[in-house]
């Protein structure tokens, strides 16, 4: 009997350590996918910055329109 309840407390004591394991994994994980929320939206505002940048310097002129300035 002493055997078995040796058993049943080893798998008790595993099954605690597993547990704390997966709650600190499962901390890590949300985290992530937090920063990764943070940093993509980030890389959103730097695109919508740099397509509107791009749009106020560019001419509306098609340049193959344009005459060489040599003319």
């Amino acid at each position: 009997m002493k055997n078995e309840t040796e058993r049943i407390t080893h798998l008790e004591v595993q099954l605690a350590h597993l547990q704390r394991q997966y709650d600190v994994l499962n901390d890590v994980v949300t985290e992530q996918s937090m920063l990764l929320d943070r940093v993509n939206k980030r890389i959103a505002k730097w695109e919508q910055t740099v397509d509107r940048i791009k749009n106020a310097t560019e001419s509306a002129a098609d340049p193959l329109d344009e005459k060489p300035p040599h003319y």
